[in-house]
């Protein structure tokens, strides 16, 4: 909005007075005269420079009446700034207690419009008409059409028919964007969808925030009757997304963006849009409200990726693509640890690993950040996951790497590290490795691989204890590689007794024609459904030898 005619010439005369001016309530006024000149052709922030260069009131200050006068121009200030703050403190109590000032009203009716109080400002509206007239023509132009759309608001149709004339007063307002969405406005309230359609049509073309709110009615309006597909919605909205940043009127956007994109089951195009106002309005009372709602659909988007319902390849992608902005937030690594439980389920063990290690590296650099608590346990979780997977994926060099030496600082880990531990020397052939790990409650697995490595060292007597308190475990039953080494391991530690039991007991190996000679051979009295015939005892030994070198085959492949 240009400066009225006249503008630089007055405060050009006002400025060289101002330099010259010896203080005192002189330099005072002289600064109120600036100001006023300033609001009077909306420049608020020069009007607030001058105003800032006042002395407090007091004897050495403003009198009653400068300070009075600033206070009036002060809430001129706030009129001009727009926005929905309340007005200055004290030039709220003027227009609240204090009678005589002509323009009470029209301050009035702002800031109960402001308030979103259309039936306080009707009180007020009726009269505000001449009143705007009476005031510096920019001034009032920037106040006429707020205060238009509270007389729209409280359906003061006379009221808003005068103040929709006086628009055409002003060059700047005339057919403009403001004038074209307050009458889509009207039209909208007083039932008239289609007029509102076109009024709405021709002010979204702008770029102001009128125009931006008027893309905003027009969405509303098509979606409210139907005549908007969720898809065009979307494309509409983030169209106008991109022409309008900065404000409320940019998260207006973003919020109706998220809830159609949702609606339509672009779960993670709204969580994008919900991010967006965190990320550039973090402080704002959206923002803040709409935390829940976004944690809410990053769960459901990741419980899709975790159930399979969403493909791995769209579930990778879309952790991709929104996980920047969201990594440091609080609770998202449990989100994100399910696309990492998901590549492990299917198999893609390196990927798992690397996702496992990243979220661990942010986790520990939130709780350096003091962004969340993070417990020790948590870091060693994934660190035990990061490693179980790579061990998975036959990387046992990378999988000790990211196990370390070092024990768990939680007692409920110790145990699963131990026994990781006792996976990676296995699965390197380093049986004393195995034997050296300890874990305070021995878990089947352990016990199963602790008494492999016994027998591969050759200690059979402790090879046998191990096996026969898994056979002697119903819950712990032996497979068939497993009980050949026990019915080994017995024999060559001179357990007979343990021989005949196992040959009683486990009729699947009977059933195996190695045992079937070992039977013959090893058994104290062989049974009478195996003969032996007529050979020596030489005979015996010799073949007893040759099952046992072929059982040894067996049971190392099994």
């Amino acid at each position: 909005m240009p400066p009225a005619s006249g503008y630089l010439e007055r405060r050009a005369a006002l400025i060289e007075a101002l330099s010259e001016a010896p203080g005192g309530s002189h330099r005072s006024r002289l600064l109120l005269d600036l100001a006023a000149l300033s609001v009077g052709v909306a420049l608020a922030p020069e009007a607030r420079s001058f105003l800032s260069g006042l002395p407090e009131t007091g004897p050495e200050g403003l009198d009653h009446t400068q300070s009075q006068r600033r206070d009036r121009l002060a809430l001129a200030i706030w009129g001009v700034d727009g926005g929905t703050a309340p007005p200055p403190l004290p030039a709220r109590l003027q227009i609240e207690t204090e009678g005589g000032w002509a323009e009470a009203p029209v301050w009035r009716a702002l800031a109960r419009a402001r308030e979103g109080d259309a039936t306080a400002a009707a009180a007020d509206l009726p009269q505000v008409g001449p009143l705007l007239d009476a005031m510096p023509p920019a001034l009032a132009a920037t106040l006429l059409p707020e205060l238009l759309e509270a007389a729209i608001d409280a359906r003061l149709w006379d009221d808003a028919h005068g103040l929709a004339q006086r628009f055409d007063a002003h060059a700047e307002l005339r057919g403009g964007s403001a004038y074209r969405f307050l009458l889509g406005r009207a039209a909208q309230a007083g039932g008239n969808p289609v007029m509102a359609f076109d009024s709405y049509a021709m002010a979204a073309g702008g770029g102001d925030a009128w125009a931006q709110r008027a893309r905003l009615a027009l969405i509303d309006l098509g979606r409210a009757t139907g005549t908007l597909t969720p898809e065009d919605g979307a494309a509409l909205l983030r169209q106008s997304w991109r022409l309008w940043r900065g404000d409320a009127l940019e998260i207006a956007t973003l919020e109706r963006l998220a809830e159609v994109e949702h609606g339509r089951g672009e779960t993670e195009a709204a969580i994008a849009a919900m991010t967006e106002i965190q990320r550039r309005h973090a402080l704002s009372d959206a923002a803040l409200g709409s935390a829940a709602r976004l944690d809410e659909m990053v769960a459901e988007l990741y419980a899709r990726g975790a159930s399979g319902a969403l493909p791995i390849g769209a579930f990778v992608a879309a952790h991709r693509r929104l996980s920047p902005d969201l990594m440091f937030r609080p609770g998202f690594a449990a989100q994100a640890e399910k696309l990492a439980a998901r590549l492990l389920e299917i198999g893609a063990t390196d990927a798992a690993a690397r996702e496992y290690a990243t979220l661990r590296d942010q986790l520990a650099v939130m709780r350096d950040l003091g962004l969340e608590e993070v417990p020790a346990l948590r870091l060693d979780m994934l660190r035990l996951a990061q490693a179980e997977a790579l061990l998975r994926g036959g990387q046992t060099t990378a999988a000790a790497q990211a196990l370390g030496a070092t024990a768990s600082s939680a007692p409920e880990l110790r145990d699963r590290m131990e026994m990781l531990r006792a996976r990676l020397s296995s699965a390197q052939g380093d049986g004393a490795g195995v034997i050296a790990t300890r874990m305070e409650t021995p878990s089947e697995g352990y016990r199963r691989l602790r008494a492999a490595a016994l027998f591969d060292r050759g200690d059979w007597e402790a090879a046998r204890d191990g096996y026969a308190a898994l056979w002697r475990d119903p819950e712990t039953p032996l497979g068939a590689g497993e009980a050949i080494r026990l019915l080994l391991a017995a024999h060559r530690s001179g357990d007979t007794a343990l021989v005949a039991e196992l040959l009683d007991g486990l009729p699947q190996l009977a059933r195996s024609p190695e045992l079937a000679e070992v039977a013959r051979s090893l058994a104290p009295v062989a049974p009478l459904a195996l003969p032996i015939g007529q050979k020596s005892a030489t005979d015996r030994m010799q073949d007893a030898d040759a099952a046992l070198q072929r059982l040894e085959r067996v049971a190392g492949d099994g």
